[in-house]
C-alpha cells in the first residue's frame, strides 16, 4: 500500500489536490491510501502521537500554525525515508527544501503532469523490486516477491506457489518470468520455475528441494539451475 499524506490548509487546493493525486494513482495502477490534513497540528498529532507513517508527503509551505518548511524539518528528525514533495504559491523557499531532503518542488497551480513523473519514479524506486502485481479470476493481488516460492505451469494457467498458499494467473509461464526480475528468477523445468532465495539444496541430479517441497529440473536448465544456487549461496 503507497501510503500518502496531504497537507494543506486552503480547501479550494485541498480538494483539488487530492482529485488530482487520485487520478495519478488510479491511472498508475497502484493500491494507495491517501490521509488528508487542513492543517501542520493534525497530521503532527498522526505523525507524532499515534505513530503513523507515510511514504509520499505533500506539503503546503504557507500554512496557519507550523509552517510546512518548519514540519518537515520535525519529520526528519524521526522520518529519513519519506519522500516529501513541497507545494506552494511561494518561489521563496526553493533553496530550503534541499535542507530537508526535498524531492522537488511544485508551484500552485499543480503541474498534474510533473507530479505524476515524481510519483511514478517514487514509487518504482521503493516497490517495483518488492512486490508484483498479479492478476487473477478474483481480482489483482499485490504479492511481496521474497514471499513468491516457485511457478508451475497447470494447463492454460500459472500457479504461483507463495507464504500463505498458492494463486493462479492465466497465460502462460514464460510471459510471466519475463515480467518479474529476472536476477530473482530461474526456470528449472518446461512447467516450474523458482524463487532462486528459495531454494534449499540441490538434492540430487534432477532434482531442487524449495520450501520443504522437490521441483524437477530437467537437463536444459540445469546449469543454470546451479548458477542460482550458488549464486545464492554467496549472497547469503
Amino acid at each position: 500500500m503507497y501510503e500518502v499524506a496531504l497537507c494543506e490548509d486552503e480547501n479550494v487546493f485541498f480538494e483539488a489536490h487530492k482529485k488530482i493525486c487520485q487520478n495519478i494513482l488510479d491511472r498508475l495502477n497502484i493500491e494507495y491510501h491517501i490521509s488528508g490534513f487542513r492543517n501542520s497540528n493534525d497530521f503532527l498529532k498522526a505523525f507524532m502521537e499515534e505513530g503513523k507513517r507515510y511514504d509520499l508527503l505533500l506539503l503546503d509551505i504557507l500554512m496557519n500554525g507550523t509552517d510546512g518548511m518548519a514540519l518537515a524539518h520535525r519529520i526528519r528528525k524521526s522520518d529519513r525515508e519519506a519522500t516529501i514533495i513541497f507545494i506552494t504559491s511561494s518561489p521563496d523557499f526553493a533553496l530550503q527544501g534541499y535542507d530537508v531532503g526535498a524531492l522537488h518542488y511544485l508551484m500552485k497551480p499543480l503541474d498534474g503532469k510533473k507530479l505524476e513523473q515524481l510519483i511514478h519514479a517514487d514509487y518504482h524506486s521503493r516497490f517495483s523490486n518488492q512486490f508484483f502485481l498479479f492478476e487473477t479470476h478474483e481480482g489483482k493481488r499485490r504479492i511481496a516477491i521474497k514471499d513468491i516460492i516457485c511457478l508451475e505451469t497447470a494447463g492454460r494457467r500459472v500457479e504461483v506457489t507463495v507464504r500463505e498458499g498458492s494463486i493462479y494467473v492465466s497465460g502462460k509461464l514464460t510471459d510471466l518470468l519475463n515480467e518479474l526480475p529476472k536476477e530473482q528468477f530461474t526456470r528449472c523445468h518446461q512447467a516450474y520455475a523458482v524463487n532462486i532465495q528459495s531454494i534449499r539444496e540441490l538434492t540430487k541430479q534432477d532434482a531442487i528441494a524449495v520450501n520443504g517441497k522437490e521441483i524437477p529440473v530437467s537437463r536444459t536448465y540445469m546449469k543454470d539451475v546451479q548458477r542460482a544456487f550458488v549464486r545464492q549461496m554467496r549472497s547469503n
